[in-house]
C-alpha cells in the first residue's frame, strides 16, 4: 500500500463572519485507515470535513487529496453530510436515492442501466435495506435513513469516504451495522474519515483519530490519542469531560493489562 497520504491539508485556518473556526491546521492522513475526528462542540470537526470537500471558503492554507485538488479527483471522495441536513421531503424512493451514487460516473445525461441497477441494490444488500427499496425515503427512521446514505457513498465506488456525524440519532442494531460494514471498507483498502462524538466507543471504533478544538490538538494511533492528558487539552473545562476521563482511565488501565498477557 502506498505510504503517501489520502489527505494533506497544510496551514488551514477557516472564519465564519470573521470568527476563526479552525485555526492553522497542519495535518496528513493516512490511506486504508478508519479515522474520527473527535472534539467538544464548536471544535471545527464538520467544518473539517466541509474543508476537505470545497464547500467553504479557506481564509489560508491548502487542501490535497491523494496528492491533488479536489477537482482532479473528486470521483474518488464520498460525502455523507449530517442527517439534519437533508430535505427528506425530497420524492424519492430508497432506490432512487442509492442510484445517484451512480452519476458522477455516468453523468448528468445517461440513464441508469440495469447493471447500475442491480449495484443499486447490492449496496442497499450492505446495508440491510434492499426490503425497503421502493420505500420513499421521508417514511424511513432516522436509522433507516443513515443507512440508505451509506449505501448510496457505497455505491459511488469512491476510495476516500467522509461521513459527518454518522451515528448521530440512530438506534444500537444500525450503529453496529454501520460501524462493522466502515471496519470492512477500511480492510479493503478504502479510506473513511468519520466525524464522532462519543468517546466510550472512539477505541474500538478507530484505528486512528485526528483530536480537535480549533485547532490540531494531535494526530496518530488511537491508543496513542486517547490519553486523559490529551483528552483534556482537547476537552479544556468542560464538565462532561470528567465522565469522559474516568471511563477513559478505566479503558487505558485495561488495555494496558491486554497488552502484557
Amino acid at each position: 500500500m502506498s505510504t503517501a497520504p489520502v489527505v494533506e491539508i497544510h496551514d488551514l485556518t477557516i472564519s465564519y463572519h470573521k470568527k476563526p473556526v479552525l485555526w492553522d491546521v497542519d495535518l496528513r492522513l493516512p490511506a486504508g485507515k478508519l479515522m474520527g475526528i473527535i472534539g467538544p462542540n464548536g471544535a471545527g470537526k464538520s467544518t473539517l470535513l466541509k474543508a476537505i470537500m470545497g464547500l467553504i471558503p479557506l481564509d489560508s492554507g491548502y487542501v490535497q487529496l491523494f496528492g491533488e485538488a479536489l477537482s482532479k479527483v473528486r470521483k474518488q471522495v464520498s460525502y455523507i453530510p449530517q442527517r439534519e441536513s437533508v430535505d427528506w421531503n425530497f420524492p424519492a424512493s430508497v432506490h432512487d436515492v442509492v442510484l445517484m451514487g451512480r452519476y458522477g460516473e455516468l453523468g448528468l445525461f445517461r440513464r441508469p442501466s440495469q447493471t447500475d441497477k442491480a449495484f443499486a441494490m447490492e449496496c442497499l444488500a450492505q446495508v440491510g435495506m434492499e426490503a425497503l427499496a421502493d420505500r420513499q425515503i421521508g417514511q424511513l427512521s432516522g436509522g433507516q435513513q443513515q443507512r440508505v446514505f451509506l449505501a448510496r457513498a457505497l455505491a459511488q465506488r469512491a476510495t476516500l469516504y467522509l461521513m459527518d456525524e454518522p451515528f448521530a440519532g440512530i438506534d444500537a442494531a444500525t450503529e453496529k451495522i454501520i460501524i462493522q460494514l466502515l471496519k470492512t471498507m477500511a480492510q479493503q483498502g478504502k479510506s473513511v474519515i468519520v466525524v464522532h462524538h462519543d468517546l466510550q466507543t472512539a477505541r474500538d471504533y478507530f484505528e486512528w483519530v485526528i483530536l480537535l478544538n480549533m485547532r490540531l490538538i494531535g494526530a496518530g494511533p488511537a491508543q496513542d490519542m486517547l490519553t486523559t492528558t490529551l483528552l483534556q487539552e482537547t476537552y479544556g473545562s468542560q464538565l462532561t469531560l470528567l465522565s469522559h476521563v474516568s471511563e477513559l482511565l478505566h479503558t487505558e488501565q485495561r488495555y494496558a493489562r491486554e497488552s502484557h498477557t
